[in-house]
This record gives C-alpha cells, sequence and structure tokens, in this order.
C-alpha cells in the first residue's frame, strides 16, 4: 500500500494549488499577511514549550509502543497526522475541555462507536485519483455552504437540499465500499490495517494523561495570576499557592471557586486568606448538604440553580456577592439569527442558605426578532414556574410576555413579575425582558 491514497494525494495536490497561489498572487497580499501573523502568534515562547512538551512526551509513548509491537514506522504517517488533527488542537481547546466533563470518557467511547468503525472501513477504499481530485473541491464547497446555511433559518432549504446530497454521497461511498470488500478484500485484509484502525485510538488514550496535566497547569496558572491582583503581599501569595496544591490538587472545579472569591476578596492578613480556603469547603459542604428552606421564605439556593438545568440554563456556583448577597448565573444563552443574536440567561439571588429571587432576563438585540424572543422567554419562565412553584405561568402572564408589557402577579406566597425596558437610542430599538419569581 502506498504511503498517501489517491484521497489524501489529492487533498495534498489541492492545498499545495491553494498555498502557490496565495504566496504568489498580488490580489492576496491581506491573506498573506494574515498568515504572518498567525506564524507569529504562534511561535511564542509559552506555546513553543508547550508543543515541544507534547512532542517530546508523544515520542517516549510511541517508543514504548514500538516496544510492546504495537507501533512501527509504517505508522508514521497516521501518526503525523493524528498530532495535527488531535494532539495539536486539543492544546487549543482546554477551556471547552474544562467545562466539558464527560470529555475524558468521551474520547475513549467516540473511537469505539459503530460510526468510528464505519467511517474507517469506508475510508479504506478511494476512488482513482482524478475522481478524487475533483471531489475534494466539491465536497469541501457543499460542505462551506452547509455550515453557512445552519446560522441562518431562512436558508432552511437550502440546509435540507445540501444535506440530502452529502448524505446521498455517503451512501454511494458506502456501496462503493461493500463492492471493494467483495472484489478486492485483499486491500482491506491486511496487518497494516489493523494497524491502521487501533493506532489513533490508541494514540488518544495515551494522550489523555498529557491533556490533563496540561488542563491542570493552566488552571492553576491562571489563578495564580489572579493573586497578584489581590493579594499584595508576596508571602500571602506564596502561602496561598501551597495551601491550594495540598487542599485542591487536582480537584479544578474548587480552585476555581476559590480564586473567583479571592479576586473579589482584599488580603491583607494571614487569617484572611485562611477565611477564603474555609469559606470553599463550607460552600460544598452546603451543596452537598443543603438545608430545607421553608416554602413562604424561598428556595434552598443549591436546588434553585438547578431548575433550568434542562432547558440549558445551567448556573456557576452559588456565591457570596457582595456582603450578605449570594449570587449564581448561567452564561448567556444565544438563540435566534443574526450578526448579533438574542440571549438569555438564568439568575439565583439570596442569602447564604436561602434563594429569595429566580431571575430570566432575555436581551433583544433587533426589535424585529422580538417574538422569538419572547417565545423563549415564555417557554423558559413556564419551565422555571414549573420547577419553583409547581404551577404553570397564567394565561395572563403569558399574554403579557406575548404582548411586551410589563405586568405582576403574585401565585401563593410568591410575586412573579415581568419587567419590560426599552434601549434609549438604541438603533435596532434593543430591549431587555425580565421576569422575577421572588417571595413577597
Amino acid at each position: 500500500m502506498d504511503i498517501l491514497n489517491n484521497r489524501e494525494i489529492a487533498i495534498a495536490l489541492w492545498v499545495l494549488a491553494i498555498s502557490v497561489y496565495i504566496f504568489s498572487s498580488s490580489k492576496m497580499v491581506a491573506a498573506r499577511n494574515a498568515f504572518q501573523s498567525v506564524l507569529a502568534a504562534l511561535f511564542v515562547r509559552q506555546i513553543m514549550s508547550v508543543l515541544c512538551l507534547m512532542v517530546v512526551y508523544m515520542a517516549i509513548v510511541i517508543y514504548w509502543l514500538s516496544e510492546l509491537g504495537l507501533w512501527n514506522f509504517g505508522q508514521l504517517k497516521n501518526t503525523l497526522f493524528w498530532c495535527v488533527s488531535v494532539g495539536f488542537m486539543s492544546l487549543f481547546k482546554l477551556e471547552k475541555i474544562k467545562k466539558d466533563k464527560l470529555f475524558f470518557k468521551r474520547s475513549v467511547l467516540d473511537n469505539l462507536k459503530l460510526l468510528a468503525i464505519l467511517q474507517f472501513v469506508v475510508g479504506v477504499y478511494t476512488f482513482s485519483l482524478w475522481v478524487e481530485v475533483l471531489l475534494v473541491p466539491v465536497l469541501a464547497l457543499l460542505g462551506a455552504m452547509l455550515a453557512i446555511a445552519e446560522t441562518d433559518r431562512k436558508h432552511h432549504q437550502v440546509k435540507v437540499f445540501l444535506e440530502y446530497c452529502l448524505a446521498s454521497f455517503g451512501v454511494v461511498l458506502i456501496f462503493y465500499t461493500l463492492y471493494m470488500l467483495m472484489t478486492d478484500f485483499g486491500e482491506f485484509g491486511q496487518e497494516k490495517t489493523a494497524y491502521d484502525f487501533f493506532i489513533p485510538p490508541l494514540l488518544t488514550l495515551f494522550y489523555l494523561p498529557f491533556v490533563f496535566f496540561m488542563l491542570v497547569y493552566s488552571t492553576y496558572e491562571q489563578s495564580f495570576v489572579r493573586l497578584r491582583f489581590s493579594i499584595k503581599s508576596r508571602f500571602h501569595r506564596y502561602v496561598a499557592k501551597l495551601f491550594a496544591f495540598i487542599l485542591f490538587n487536582v480537584r479544578l472545579s474548587l480552585l476555581e471557586r476559590w480564586s473567583l472569591q479571592v479576586a473579589r476578596t482584599d488580603i491583607e492578613s494571614y487569617s484572611e486568606l485562611i477565611d477564603t480556603f474555609k469559606y470553599i469547603f463550607k460552600a460544598r459542604y452546603s451543596e452537598k448538604n443543603p438545608k430545607e428552606v421553608p416554602k413562604e421564605k424561598g428556595w434552598s439556593p443549591y436546588k434553585a440553580k438547578e431548575f433550568l438545568v434542562k432547558e440549558g440554563l445551567s448556573t456557576g456556583f452559588y456565591n457570596r456577592f457582595f456582603e450578605e448577597e449570594w449570587l449564581a448565573s448561567s452564561q448567556m444563552e444565544e438563540f435566534g439569527d443574526g450578526i448579533i443574536p438574542d440571549n438569555i440567561a438564568y439568575y439565583v439571588e439570596g442569602s447564604e442558605d436561602i434563594a429569595k429571587i429566580l431571575k430570566l432576563k432575555v436581551n433583544v438585540n433587533d426589535a424585529s426578532r422580538t417574538h422569538i424572543a419572547c417565545k423563549k422567554l415564555e417557554a423558559m419562565a413556564e419551565a422555571l414556574s414549573i420547577s419553583s412553584l409547581s404551577l404553570p405561568l397564567s394565561e395572563e402572564m403569558k399574554s403579557a410576555i406575548s404582548d411586551c408589557n410589563s405586568y405582576s402577579e403574585k401565585a401563593e406566597d410568591k410575586k412573579i413579575v415581568l419587567i419590560v425596558e426599552h434601549w434609549p437610542n438604541h438603533k435596532l430599538n434593543g430591549f431587555d425582558l425580565k421576569l422575577l419569581i421572588s417571595s413577597i
């Protein structure tokens, strides 16, 4: 079997042709400057240090696999492709990985799924070179058009058509693969094919410890940078770092929570520093053992912050925000179309042990999308009302949301308020909608 198959050769030819055009055409000066800027940003000491560390680590892994007979020189191409597509790119996704609690489990299981096996088998056989050369730009164009079509609902029919085209090609590819398996099984039934199949997942499996190490390192680095601004004493910063290593070790969520809490506090003494650690573990204990809150007073904050998880609005930690005021908030979830889409967020406000206000806030950046925004708020408000009050929204409140009119009502021992605030002098007549459920 050749080092590169026809599909890989076709991709290489197109990349080479595009590169020659970019670096030789007078019309592509801006593209060349942008490329140089990317390279300049890439070849900084911090990034190069991490990449070199990754290369050394993977070299050790590959040597060890080679000694066990699980890797040979014929896998150099697959290893290089893996390093660029998986190893290298993973280092730029550490923040995303940090938020994905199932990343490590999914990284292993995804390689064992039937779809992954099917993709591998289909990729064994390729068309003749001239067919692959024609297919590469066509499929790339279809993929790019599909990505654009998915950003706007107005292009839904185009999106369906493009998906149909790609699905049809997939079916053709599967039938072609089945035909080749029956007529030329020797190409598939080789020892190298087995290596091609298990080497990438094996490299991923052994790469995960390195990703975890970098995740821990980057989190500690970010946290310790914040200490410079909140802890003036060098001695106290040193003690804070030492205690953080000992108490939090690889529990990164606790480390980040402590770091954010320290950022809100001016620490000038050893006792104030120790109090920040006590606060974190006390808050963690309260989360695991939430106190029962009388219905008329409000809600358990640790239960309230989970009210809209199924709807995709998961809050962060419930932390002290200012003196006796505590707050948990979700990230702003974007929805709808447009260059600047609308967004919605969920807030839980109260004291240390009692959540007193549950708030949904929708930012409508373009008044022409009012109907969509109101529907979004109504759906979320309905879910919040059922979760917090065990009651659906009243028809009057639904009508107020639909008409974007401020309104308030009582529901048993709680008050539900809708506030509409228009933004002055906004070009697109933007406004925000706030729905609050609070104790009376």
